[in-house]
């Protein structure tokens, strides 16, 4: 089995990061996960991937055997990955936290003639967010 420090460390992690999935979504967690998992083997990679939505899936019934059981496969997900990656114990305190999205600003300035009257758009408008589409409209 393995030792007290790494035992607690990840039983710790484990319940952080089930109340991450069950508060933020498995959206948020995931790219967390694989960060954390990314010096294991690609089975492990995938297991702790896919243990993130099998975690959201079981927290949807909101039953506290869930919970447990969720948090139990994650102490052991961690244990066995931080068992074999010590040098990973500095970032398993990262693992649940939540990286809040950054906000957009906007700002808009009509000038010159057309479908505006007094910075109000009458018509139709179309932001493309992140570039713009195939097909260049």
């Amino acid at each position: 089995m393995y030792d007290a420090e790494l035992t607690a460390v990840a039983t710790g992690a484990a319940a952080t990061l089930v109340a991450a999935i069950a508060t933020s979504g498995a959206e948020q967690i995931r790219q967390k996960v694989a960060h954390f998992f990314r010096r294991a083997d690609p089975d492990q990679q995938r297991s702790a991937v896919q243990a993130v939505d099998d975690t959201a899936a079981a927290l949807a019934s909101s039953s506290p055997e869930a919970h447990e059981l969720a948090a139990t496969v994650w102490m052991q997900l961690i244990a066995r990955y931080l068992d074999e990656h010590r040098d990973a114990m500095g970032e398993v305190g990262d693992l649940g936290v939540v990286t809040p999205l950054a906000s957009k600003v906007w700002n808009q300035y009509n000038t010159g003639t057309g479908t505006f009257i007094g910075g109000d758009v009458h018509g139709g408008m179309t932001v493309h967010y992140g570039g713009i589409p195939d097909g260049g409209h």
